[in-house]
């Protein structure tokens, strides 16, 4: 073309109202809605395969669409996303709504977030992001991360263009992981293995999936270092000047890139390498990750006390 809180808190992550008011309890179970029921207004984006509509539904409930290009793909292999984002429901994940697959071009309806993608969020109102914010919206991500990881789940293309931004609540922008195109369920072994010729984003993908095509939970927390880097940059891209042949042959070989200037270099030195090991399993979970950021300024300000609402 993007739970649960325990210990002590002090910059939670935003609790929302729920946010489908007119889905019957027919619909959330069928998911199928008529065509006509939908007003497309304006596109939000577009990709090879299809594209983002900002519309209405009913008139009444603002949502995303996304469409099929007809003849880009199969049907199947576009509606595998609404699957996996039926399994899916947390504060922190762009919730399904419905689907319109009677007819092309089908649709996948889906929250819609106001202030777009974090990517583009990040370039354009970064410099009014405190480390603050910065640390509440990697908790959040993480959070969403954290449902995934436990329901084996494995996201594939964890990045800042694929995190939504919506409004503010007590000053902090909630975020919501998105595009789950690429999503899959882990088997038996945990391991997921992309077909041969599968193309992924070379520069946020682990390089035992890059190389291999394995996919597992760990292969998404080192997608989440790299998003660590485009969250503390305000949205600069990774490896920069280098290619993504380079960085394929300069990550085997050990490197990993130097800390952003302004991060703490606590979330460098104990997430971000952390989550580039080489070894998966000396990763660490999307659990650790969550409480990590969740208890962050406890752990690094003693005397912290979390902005007013």
């Amino acid at each position: 073309m993007a739970d649960g809180l325990c210990c002590q808190l002090t910059f939670p992550a935003p609790r929302l109202a729920p946010t489908r008011p007119d889905l019957s309890h027919d619909t959330q179970q069928n998911w199928e809605i008529p065509r006509n029921q939908l007003h497309l207004k304006r596109k939000l984006g577009d990709g090879n395969f299809g594209e983002v509509w900002y519309g209405k539904w009913r008139g009444i409930v603002e949502v995303a669409i996304k469409t099929m290009k007809p003849g880009t793909m199969s049907p199947e292999a576009f509606l595998q996303e609404a699957q996996i984002m039926k399994q899916c429901d947390h504060p922190n994940l762009v919730k399904l709504y419905a689907v319109c697959t009677r007819e092309e071009p089908f649709y996948i309806i889906t929250e819609y977030m106001v202030n777009g993608s974090l990517l583009h969020y990040l370039r354009n109102d970064g410099s009014s992001l405190g480390i603050q914010a910065l640390v509440d919206m990697a908790a959040q991500i993480a959070n969403g991360m954290m449902y995934l990881e436990e329901r084996k789940l494995v996201h594939r293309d964890l990045a800042a263009r694929n995190v939504l931004v919506g409004d503010k609540i007590s000053g902090v922008p909630v975020v919501k992981v998105a595009d789950f195109g690429l999503a899959r369920k882990l088997m038996e072994e945990d391991i997921y293995e992309a077909r041969t010729g599968a193309k992924f984003p070379i520069k946020w993908t682990a390089p035992e999936a890059a190389t291999c095509g394995n996919f597992t939970v760990k292969s998404d927390v080192w997608s989440y270092g790299i998003l660590l880097y485009e969250i503390m940059t305000k949205g600069q891209v990774p490896y920069p000047g280098m290619h993504n042949r380079e960085v394929v042959e300069q990550v085997e070989l050990g490197y990993r890139m130097p800390m952003p200037r302004g991060c703490p270099e606590q979330i460098y030195d104990e997430v971000m390498l952390k989550c580039w090991d080489k070894s998966p399993e000396r990763r660490p979970t999307f659990d650790t990750l969550y409480h990590f950021f969740d208890d962050y300024f406890v752990s690094t300000q003693p005397n912290y006390a979390p902005p007013s609402t």
